[in-house]
């Protein structure tokens, strides 16, 4: 492959690196050399420089002082400080949302029904995949592109943990007992039935995180 800059060639390697985390190849505090991206993907050292930097922005990775760039690792306090703003943020998408999806709630419909037969199949990837949908739908008919921005960054810092909640959780499929009740709210246009159903479901993913062992999150900062 011809070494490029283009913002495609960035995005290229910003993808590879947030899949592996996302699919657990990458763990946190594991340090990434560029070398190693350069070599796999056959681009630029510049281009996996801007990939790292785009990603220490968007909070999947960490710049840290004599390390150079490693997956970002959460304490337990870090990931409740998170969930708190990430709760207020996705209850606002649903707001916002809601008037559009009520007025046209067919792909709300379609998509809940791919969640139920997920559910029932146990099948946990697909479920996994089409609970990311689900959330995706609100940002994008809330159309606000900070507030899609902001919940996708927040997501970012949680991949690793979301994974390892699936492998070693099964009750995440009892989560869509708050898809139901947040389709059927948004379906009857209950506005505050929609709010209470999007901040249980994401302090159930909160709980189910912190249900990890200790292991899988940065030490708490000393004061």
């Amino acid at each position: 492959m011809q070494e490029t800059d283009s913002p495609s060639t960035v995005e290229t390697v910003a993808d590879a690196i947030t899949a592996a985390v996302r699919g657990g190849r990458l763990v946190p505090g594991q340090r990434l050399t560029e070398s190693e991206f350069t070599g796999r993907l056959g681009v630029s050292r510049s281009s996996v420089r801007e990939a790292f930097r785009r990603l220490t922005a968007d909070g999947l990775l960490a710049a840290e002082p004599h390390r150079g760039v490693t997956v970002r690792q959460l304490s337990r306090r870090e990931v409740d400080n998170l969930f708190e703003v990430r709760g207020a943020l996705e209850a606002l998408a649903v707001q916002l949302a809601l008037p559009a999806l009520n007025a046209a709630p067919a792909p709300l419909l379609a998509l809940q029904a791919e969640l139920d037969a997920a559910a029932g199949a146990g099948e946990m990837n697909r479920f996994s995949e089409l609970n990311g949908r689900f959330h995706r739908m609100f940002r994008l008919y809330a159309e606000n592109p900070l507030l899609d921005e902001t919940l996708t960054r927040l997501s970012n810092s949680l991949y690793w943990l979301q994974f390892r909640v699936l492998v070693d959780r099964a009750e995440v499929f009892e989560t869509n007992r708050h898809h139901q009740l947040l389709t059927a709210c948004i379906t009857a246009d209950d506005a505050a039935g929609a709010d209470a159903a999007m901040r249980e479901h994401v302090e159930t993913a909160r709980r189910l995180i912190q249900s990890l062992p200790d292991d899988h999150f940065a030490p708490a900062a000393h004061p």
